[in-house]
């Protein structure tokens, strides 16, 4: 089993820290977005930053851990922080999803860059301002921070490619909904290679989620006032089947994706994930699957996991939704967040959070309460009958409907990359549709 954990560098996190508190203090432009920030969207005006420009020293960035990546972009491969370009003149680029809904809101500024290419800008500072404030719409750090323009033929090739994921059937059908999935990845890839293939499909699934989640859709309206989306998504959550989790983990492969740290709580909550990290896209994923005690050990993104006579948590909702790469969508999008003003502001919205799972100084972390979810009869039916389900339980889910997805209030400091490798069992059982009901 991988034990490996990540660790928070506080000295990094500081360089950054001050960099935006500088700027933040000599631009009243960004002051005044990162009080919006606050009161609008509940987020911090870092949660959002993609990079900064500084002039700073090569040698204080290797110092605190930074390495040089694409031209003069420096980045830190140990810690979730924003990346670093030493200049003359200030600057803060916020990540967004849509650069041209940014430029609109901001008085409809030039956008520089192609859609749907690996990095596309609008500067809405002036040009004789002391700190240049963009917005970037990011699908790959091959360009460092300079706009990409796309040739025509590959503009169409990027439209192709998109239309590929949004396009494909999402029923039950998983053994041809996975093989058809993994073929139009490799496809994606052909066409604009794994960076912008693998962006797209989040992308994709970032609005599938969106439209079944109305916590989803309450707190992206928000941040779209200022133009936003979803840039400040920490990472994406799919569940899968016992069954079909090798395949689910060769499709993400095939769109770029590479294993991290793997959890596994199979003693305790019946329940594993393994973490996938995309680092060009700069995408993080966690793919949950029920698991026995004996797999502990088992490298089991890479192990096809036999039959077993019960249904975990991850188990029993693929069983009455779907899986997640198909039907169901997205058990959960993870943000982050103000953590206590977002619980505070959504909880004014009607929108109320779960118990924490994680409350350390490091990291916070807590779901919203589950959206129901309607359930075929003819699923539950079979669950009761193979055993897997209480005839009042499915007579409930009937009525009332199963948790379904999720959106999850993050917060992060020091950097911290990694996840809590030891709550996961209360998380898991408190997510079990059984025990929501």
């Amino acid at each position: 089993m991988d034990t490996f954990e990540w660790t928070t560098h506080p000295q990094a996190e500081a360089l950054v820290d001050d960099v935006v508190a500088e700027a933040t203090e000599r631009c009243p432009q960004l002051g005044h977005l990162a009080e919006r920030l606050a009161t609008e969207t509940s987020t911090r005006l870092v949660d959002w930053v993609d990079h900064v420009d500084a002039p700073t020293a090569p040698e204080t960035l290797a110092a605190a851990g930074f390495q040089r990546t694409i031209g003069e972009v420096w980045r830190h491969p140990g810690a979730q922080l924003p990346a670093v370009v030493p200049a003359a003149q200030l600057g803060v680029a916020l990540r967004v999803e849509n650069a041209a809904a940014f430029a609109g809101v901001n008085g409809g500024v030039p956008v520089e860059g192609s859609p749907l290419s690996g990095l596309r800008r609008a500067v809405i500072s002036g040009a004789d301002a002391a700190v240049r404030i963009a917005g970037v719409e990011r699908r790959s750090w091959a360009c460092g921070v300079t706009p990409d323009d796309l040739p025509g033929d590959r503009t169409v090739a990027a439209v192709h490619a998109w239309a590929l994921w949004a396009e494909r059937p999402r029923g039950y059908d998983v053994a041809n909904g996975l093989r058809e999935a993994r073929s139009r990845a490799a496809r994606m890839v052909e066409l604009v290679g794994p960076d912008l293939a693998a962006s797209y499909a989040m992308e994709v699934e970032r609005q599938f989620w969106q439209r079944r989640n109305s916590a989803a859709v309450v707190q992206h309206a928000r941040q779209d006032r200022l133009g936003l989306g979803w840039g400040n998504q920490d990472h994406h959550t799919f569940r899968s089947s016992r069954d079909a989790f090798r395949r689910l983990i060769e499709v993400l492969q095939e769109l770029g994706f590479r294993l991290r740290e793997r959890f596994h709580a199979g003693d305790e909550a019946g329940w594993g994930a393994q973490v996938l990290e995309h680092p060009g896209a700069g995408l993080v994923l966690f793919a949950d699957v029920d698991l026995q005690p004996d797999e502990v050990d088992v490298d089991f993104a890479a192990t096809d996991l036999a039959a077993t006579g019960r249904l975990g948590t991850v188990g029993l909702w693929c069983a009455l939704h779907g899986e997640s790469l198909l039907a169901a969508g997205m058990h959960h999008l993870e943000g982050q967040f103000d953590f206590d003003r977002l619980r505070a502001d959504l909880a004014g919205r009607g929108i109320t959070h779960m118990t924490p799972f994680s409350d350390f100084p490091h990291l916070r972390q807590a779901f919203t309460m589950a959206e129901r979810w309607p359930v075929d009869r003819d699923r539950l039916d079979a669950l009761v009958a193979s055993g897997h389900l209480e005839r009042g339980q499915a007579e409930e889910f009937a009525l009332r409907g199963a948790a379904g997805s999720h959106l999850e209030n993050l917060a992060r400091r020091g950097g911290f990359k990694g996840f809590n490798q030891r709550n996961v069992s209360t998380t898991m059982r408190a997510t079990d549709p059984r025990v929501l009901h």
